[in-house]
Parts: structure tokens; C-alpha cells; sequence
């Protein structure tokens, strides 16, 4: 992958500055590869092989982007922006209950690189003499070639992964607020973000548009610390963000002594919310003339009240009874405490 790129600034008097840029970016397919070719069926027809540094395909195009900030007065200033960008190597995942996966593909003579732009608009103030910091942001992204395997796409153990895959269009759109304080021996931030992110590829959810692996509507962050002395602080975060789309089974029929599951639409449900709480309190070494090295002992806890965010759901059939069937969650961790020592000299 190859870039080249110039950027500038103009400034308009003492209020409107301009900043724009051009990039040229270029990705090449090197061997050794075997790259496969498919019908509009999706089924392997020929192959090609290439050799050691054979330069077999090049993608490469133009990336403008453009920022303007106006400053009302002292304390407030609007800004937005445009950009477009190409990405070379995009992640699919399968949100299938039970079956999690994430998969980096690059760009290659079966997958065009996903071509975005993005615009966006920001209305930014501060207040008591800059001590608190505050904004909000709206933006719109339309991605084209976007990627997404197919509808009961078969992974384990595939060597032709390019062939369960399918591609499309996505949006992504969303309205961000921050707020930033210090006050006396109070400082933090909270920030609050809505967001949708939806993908519309006419081969996968019977052409209709779903939410994206990573669609979370709701993000909200609070961080705060305090100073309960020169030597000792305390800090603490709370995260909150909605829940992950999920397919889930809504049923299921036998064949031959075999359970299978029948699926909803593609993404139609959530796992549940995920939040945890982190806790730590920083002890400092003294202060003393002349002394270069400065050490201070950090005491902390991760995830302080164990929240057992899951991490992927599994529906198991019951050993005692094959006409039952049960969600089984799976989490990764719960409270971790933990304990640093940080020093310079």
C-alpha cells in the first residue's frame, strides 16, 4: 500500500480558516497467490497462480478532503468538514448466535476496496473562563462496497471464504455531544453519542436493509477524577453502550434425529447492554528538591461491580430432554483488580 498526499491552510482575516488536502493512495496484490474466479453463482470456474512478488492487481484513486472552522467570538466556533477515503482491508463478521467470527479481507480482484464520504458539522463552546469544554457533532458516511457474508454462509474450515461473501452499500449517520470540565480539584469528561449504522446489500436479508455487526445506537462515557490531595487521587469511568446485533433462531425442525435451528432476519436482535464501572486511586511519591526519580503506586479494579457483559450467546439442547432447547451466555471477565507501579527518572 502506497500513498502520496499535500495538505495546506488559508486563512480568511481573523475568524475563517480553510484546510484541504489531496491523496493518492495505491494498493497492489503481490504473489505467491492462487486467486479463484466465480460465476454469477458464486462457484469456483478457474484459478490463476502467480509467483513470488508478481504484481497482480492494482487498486488506486483519489482522496480530497476539506475542513472549514469559523470562531464566533472567543469562546464559540462552527467547523465541518468532507473527506473521502478508501480502505484496503475490511473486516466481516458473522453475528450468528453461537457461531462468532471476524475475518480481515483484503482488497483483491474478487473484493474492490470500500470507497466512503463522509461529511460533517460541529458547533463547539466553551464556558466559565474555558474551564468547561463543550460540543456537538452531527456526520453522515456512505460507504459503497461494503462487505458481508452471505445468508447461512458456510466458514469453518472454507478455503474459498471470498466466495461466501457478498457485497453492497452502507450509511452511517449519528449526532455526537462532549462536554470537558476542570474545576478546582475536579476534572472529567462525559461524552454521549446516537448513531445507526445500516447495510444494504440487495443478496442478504432478502434484499431488505439490516443493521450493521456494529450498529450500537447509544454510546455514553463519564470520566472523573478528583484530588483528594497533593499525593492522592481518585478516578473513576462508567461505560454504557447498547447491545450488538445478533441473529438469533426464532425455531427450529428435525431432520433425521437432527435439530436444525431456523433463523430471523439478519441482525434483528440485540445481546444484551454492556456497562461496567472502573475504579482506581493513584498514590504519588513524595515531592522533594532536587530528587530526579518520581514513582507512584496505582491500586485499581476493572469492572468494579462484575458485570457479566456477554460475549456471545450459544442455544444448547437440552441432555435430558431433545425438545428443549437453552440460551447459554458466554462472558469474558468479571471484576480484575490490579496494581502498577509507574515511575520516571
Amino acid at each position: 500500500e502506497n500513498g502520496l498526499y499535500f495538505s495546506g491552510e488559508s486563512k480568511f482575516g481573523e475568524r475563517f480558516a480553510l484546510r484541504y488536502g489531496l491523496r493518492y493512495s495505491m494498493f497492489y496484490n503481490v504473489g505467491p497467490a492462487t486467486v479463484l474466479d466465480y460465476d454469477e453463482n458464486y462457484q469456483v470456474v478457474d484459478s490463476t497462480s502467480y509467483g513470488k512478488w508478481d504484481f497482480y492487481k492494482l487498486y488506486h484513486g483519489l482522496e480530497p478532503r476539506l475542513a472549514a472552522n469559523f470562531v464566533l467570538n472567543d469562546k464559540s466556533s462552527f467547523k465541518a468538514s468532507y473527506s473521502r477515503t478508501r480502505q484496503y482491508l475490511q473486516m466481516a463478521s458473522n453475528s450468528t448466535a453461537g457461531t462468532p467470527l471476524d475475518i480481515w479481507f483484503p482488497a483483491s480482484p474478487n473484493i474492490e476496496p470500500q470507497v466512503s464520504d463522509q461529511v460533517s458539522a460541529g458547533f463547539f463552546r466553551n464556558f466559565l473562563d474555558n474551564r468547561i469544554e463543550s460540543s456537538v457533532e452531527l456526520y453522515y458516511k456512505k460507504m459503497s462496497n461494503s462487505i458481508d457474508f452471505r445468508d447461512h454462509a458456510q466458514l469453518l474450515l472454507n478455503p474459498r471464504l471470498e466466495g461466501e461473501l457478498r457485497i453492497g452499500e452502507a450509511t452511517s449517520y449519528g449526532a455526537e455531544f462532549y462536554i470537558k470540565y476542570e474545576i478546582s480539584k475536579f476534572s472529567g469528561w462525559v461524552s454521549y453519542t446516537y448513531s445507526r449504522t445500516m447495510r444494504d446489500i440487495p443478496e442478504i436479508n432478502e434484499g431488505k436493509a439490516y443493521s450493521a455487526p456494529y450498529d450500537k445506537p447509544h454510546d455514553l462515557a463519564i470520566v472523573f477524577s478528583y484530588d483528594l490531595s497533593p499525593r492522592i487521587g481518585l478516578a473513576a469511568n462508567w461505560i454504557y453502550s447498547t447491545g450488538i446485533p445478533f441473529t438469533l433462531p426464532s425455531g427450529r425442525y428435525e431432520v433425521l434425529g437432527n435439530i436444525i435451528p431456523v433463523y430471523t432476519g439478519r441482525n434483528e436482535y440485540r445481546l444484551p447492554d454492556y456497562h461496567r464501572l472502573d475504579l482506581s486511586v493513584t498514590i504519588r511519591g513524595k515531592n522533594k528538591p532536587g530528587r530526579r526519580w518520581k514513582g507512584e503506586w496505582n491500586i485499581s479494579a476493572y469492572n468494579a461491580y462484575a458485570r457479566k457483559n456477554v460475549w456471545t450467546l450459544n442455544f444448547v439442547q437440552d441432555d435430558a430432554d431433545p425438545n428443549r432447547t437453552f440460551a447459554e451466555m458466554t462472558y469474558l471477565f468479571s471484576i480484575i483488580p490490579a496494581i502498577t507501579y509507574n515511575f520516571t527518572f
